[in-house]
């Protein structure tokens, strides 16, 4: 007997970008949960679900122990990678090599896909979607399935088996999991948790379609359940508050921000809590991340092939230069001094990490690990950096609030991540964070 199974470990990450300027919320998710179909032998002992949120992106790891009561049976199984843009029409075929599309989107969104069974390294191929879906119904919601990771394995005569599937892909503001999926395997499943790490998101912002089934732990949330009859209200959602409010501006029609811009530089308005209210664009908050500062350095690396390594280069919107300082030894003890170009109420820095133009070399070099900042000359504090390559997204730490406007900031480097080949220390980015009174003016456009 041979049966099909849809491997989805349900983990649906939207990836957006919300902007004023019409974008729209386009994002690769996957289709639902471990899934059977044509079959109705095999039990899910459990299932251990881990979600590791960083910065931007999330870590997934899913455990199941399934167990086969009756004869032995083959199964192909299939986790599948899915897009859903609510622009888009699913009747309307997407143009393109099917192949293409797919592999485009794993680059994009995807890295580090693993299974192993019974703790031995599963084979699987990526494949486009050739399925016949009939029996999990029709896209919804412009959600389309690109294609899928295939794996083959069998289980004997009332053999148990442990299969673990992980993978890496990009989160920014909310991610689902699909426990109704899970609802079609033969019986309940018998025990399940659910651990979510807030591993470099502050846990503020973390929240959950289901609070009261979440424990805080030391460093994680968890859920455990027994005998669980999954429904459609039982899917898991959750969100991060700030990043699902926030809204980032064009900076070509906004003031300031478009002067930094065409110079290359940081410069973009965000606002918060933003509504449409009366055909009008109303926000509670506004903030400018900018890069309208100068910069200065204790060392510097030594200019080499046409690549400098200066200070300035922090200011800058694209990651292909870096600060990379020329001390001996891994950088420590090095600093920054950043002076804003007006005095300003700056909340927060934002920082990008090591050497980001490419993933090689940011772990060729050093990366910082912690930061004693000292803002106005005063006292210092440290904040540690997560090692993260970022590709999009920005750490943000927190000034001391004051009324006093912020003059100088010094960044100096208490504790090095030392890179694979060199021994320096390189930082790619840094905005200032200032928080507005009022929304920004308008450029009319022409």
């Amino acid at each position: 007997m041979k049966s099909l199974l849809l491997l989805s470990l349900a983990c649906a990450l939207s990836v957006g970008n919300a902007r004023a300027n019409g974008g729209g919320y386009a994002s690769i998710r996957t289709a639902g949960a471990f899934q059977p179909i044509g079959i109705d032998q095999v039990e899910m002992l459990s299932e251990h679900l881990e979600i590791d949120l960083h910065i931007e992106h999330a870590v997934i790891t899913v455990e199941y122990l399934l167990h086969n009561p009756g004869k032995k049976v083959k199964v192909e199984a299939g986790f599948p990678v899915s897009e859903s843009n609510p622009f888009h029409d699913p009747r309307r075929p997407a143009a393109g090599d099917p192949k293409t599309r797919l592999d485009t989107a794993v680059a994009e969104y995807f890295e580090g896909f693993e299974a192993t069974l019974d703790g031995t390294p599963l084979a699987f191929e990526l494949v486009p979607d050739k399925l016949d879906l009939k029996e999990i119904g029709p896209t919804t919601m412009g959600q389309t399935v690109k294609g899928w990771y295939k794996v083959k394995f069998s289980f004997d005569a009332g053999q148990a088996r442990k299969l673990r599937v992980s993978y890496r892909q990009k989160f920014l503001s909310s991610l689902s999991y699909l426990f109704s999926a899970a609802g079609m395997w033969s019986g309940p499943i018998r025990d399940g948790v659910v651990m979510v790490r807030p591993v470099s998101r502050p846990k503020a912002d973390i929240a959950f379609n289901h609070p009261k089934r979440f424990t805080w732990k030391e460093n994680h949330w968890e859920w455990s359940f027994h005998d669980f009859e999954p429904t459609l209200e039982d899917d898991l959602e959750i969100q991060d508050l700030a990043e699902a409010k926030r809204v980032d501006f064009d900076s070509r029609n906004y003031g300031e921000a478009h002067a930094l811009a065409k110079n290359g530089l940081d410069g973009v308005y965000v606002a918060y809590g933003a509504e449409w209210v009366n055909d009008r664009f109303r926000a509670k908050s506004w903030e400018m991340h900018h890069s309208s500062y100068k910069v200065s350095a204790s060392s510097v690396l030594p200019e080499e092939k046409g690549l400098n390594y200066k200070a300035e280069n922090l200011r800058y919107r694209d990651t292909a230069h870096a600060w990379v300082e020329g001390a001996p030894g891994d950088g420590l003890g090095e600093w920054l001094l950043i002076k804003p170009d007006k005095p300003a109420h700056v909340r927060q820095v934002g920082i990008v990490n090591g050497y980001a133009k490419s993933n090689k070399l940011y772990e060729a070099n050093g990366r910082v690990s912690a930061l004693d900042v000292s803002v106005n000359e005063g006292k210092a504090f440290r904040v540690l950096i997560p090692d993260e390559h970022l590709s999009s997204r920005m750490f943000y730490f927190d000034l001391p609030a004051t009324k006093q406007a912020v003059k100088t900031i010094k960044l100096t480097v208490a504790g090095v991540h030392p890179g694979k080949q060199f021994h320096d220390t390189a930082i790619s980015r840094i905005v200032l964070v200032e928080a507005l009174e009022k929304g920004p003016k308008i450029i009319p456009m022409r």
